[in-house]
């Protein structure tokens, strides 16, 4: 007996071959369409822009004003801090970074020299730095974050011996 044949001139073993593949086809690319879009890479956030700390919101709250105005071009972060205390005449520092993980040497407002490296994990970037303080090396990790849909720069420093701190700023406009 012959084996049939569809209006395409082929088998019907074949034409059933087809529709399978076609189907599998079919229900890969379904299933591809499915992946929520936040399983690819989102654009890294830009820290730029100036910022006032919010005394209130900090954890433990905070007192005097703290202003920082970052340049952000990846994988260049340039930090530029000024604080005031009552009366005191303003203290600066200018700390540069690259978030690449490579070490960075700056020195603070209180004339302490950090070694830090900086590195992104997901939107956040992670500072991990030592703090060479009269003979003492002291370590910190910081996440900084942007929340509030950016408006908002979230800080959090967790100290060598344990003690953690959130530190809120606000964007300038």
């Amino acid at each position: 007996m012959a084996a049939s044949q569809n209006g395409l001139g082929m088998q019907w073993g074949q034409t059933m071959e087809w529709t399978h593949r076609n189907l599998r086809i079919r229900l890969s690319i379904l299933l591809l369409a499915a992946i929520p879009v936040t399983a690819w890479p989102q654009a890294a956030p830009d820290f730029s822009g100036l910022w006032k700390q919010d005394n209130d919101r900090c954890q433990p709250k905070r007192n005097g004003d703290v202003t920082l105005r970052i340049e952000h071009h990846d994988p260049e972060l340039t930090v530029e801090t000024t604080m005031t205390h009552g009366s005191q005449n303003p203290r600066h520092a200018l700390q540069k970074y690259t978030t690449d993980g490579k070490v960075s040497i700056s020195t603070g407002t209180d004339g302490d020299e950090f070694h830090t490296a900086v590195i992104w994990k997901d939107a956040s970037l992670i500072f991990s730095t030592e703090e060479h303080e009269d003979g003492r090396i002291l370590h910190s990790k910081e996440t900084w974050t942007l929340i509030e849909n950016g408006a908002t720069l979230e800080r959090t420093r967790e100290r060598h011996d344990g003690e953690k701190q959130i530190l809120i700023f606000l964007r300038q406009r």
